[in-house]
């Protein structure tokens, strides 16, 4: 397993505990993270993500993001997966998404991720969560 794995399981795992903390310790200084798949402006620099964790493990009961599949060249890495979490008001939401890390020193340094933005709004509307998602749950994690 290489470096970049290790790191990027390693801030999975953090962030499974709620741990922003151990997840800041994965990132780089410079870090930019696009992380709403285009639809808000990328997050630049590690206080302003410390500052949008923080906010998000605030409504979270429980993580159980997901790797499915991943592959690296040099300091670029792909991965797919799902990120899925229950709420603290209970509402269970399970994104599938594609992303790409970029490594400096180690450390991610840019992060975008691609996913259905759409699919969020409408399991926090109560929709829950459609077949067609739950059947990409189904998948054995790496």
């Amino acid at each position: 397993m290489s470096t970049h794995t290790e790191t990027l399981k390693a801030l999975i795992e953090a962030w499974r505990q709620q741990d922003v903390d151990g997840v800041l310790q994965c990132l780089h200084k410079d870090i930019t993270w696009n992380n709403s798949g285009g639809l808000r402006s990328p997050i630049q620099g590690k206080s302003a993500m410390e500052k949008v964790l923080r906010e998000m493990a605030q409504g979270i009961a429980e993580s159980r993001w997901r790797l499915f599949d991943y592959t690296e060249a040099g300091e670029t890495m792909w991965m797919e997966g799902v990120d899925e979490f229950i709420q603290t008001d209970g509402t269970r939401i399970a994104i599938p998404y594609a992303g790409v890390l970029e490594f400096k020193d180690g450390l991610i340094i840019k992060w975008r991720e691609y996913f259905q933005g759409q699919l969020i709004e409408n399991m926090r509307a109560g929709e829950g969560i459609s077949w067609q998602v739950e059947a990409m749950l189904d998948r054995p994690e790496v």
